[in-house]
């Protein structure tokens, strides 16, 4: 058996055990994103920091979500996962973006 050919039930414990790491992770520096908000009081650090926790919970809502509401499908969760992440990105890159939006407008 090579390392492709792995059973369905370690391939899913594989699976869960990176997401739930990469989640775990996306929320660490989403929190010290929010710590530097609140020391700085920077709005774009604000939105760098809600960007990191909309991208990171989505892989919460893939896995956790048809668990805790079964009544909605996977696709529901799905699309909810994909705009959760959009969202964020664009929070990402709006804060980044923000200091020198401000600054080529003074």
């Amino acid at each position: 058996m090579s390392l492709l050919e792995l059973s369905p039930a370690l391939r899913s414990q594989v699976a869960l055990a990176l997401t739930v790491t990469s989640t775990v992770l996306g929320l660490a520096v989403g929190y010290l994103a929010l710590r530097g908000y609140w020391q700085s009081r920077s709005r774009p650090m604000l939105f760098v920091a809600v960007g990191f926790f909309l991208v990171f919970w989505t892989p919460v809502l893939l896995v956790a979500g048809p668990y805790l509401s079964p009544l909605l499908g996977p696709f529901v969760y799905g699309v909810l996962g994909e705009v959760s992440r959009i969202l964020g990105l664009l929070s990402i890159l709006y804060g980044l973006r923000m200091p020198y939006l401000q600054r080529d407008s003074s």
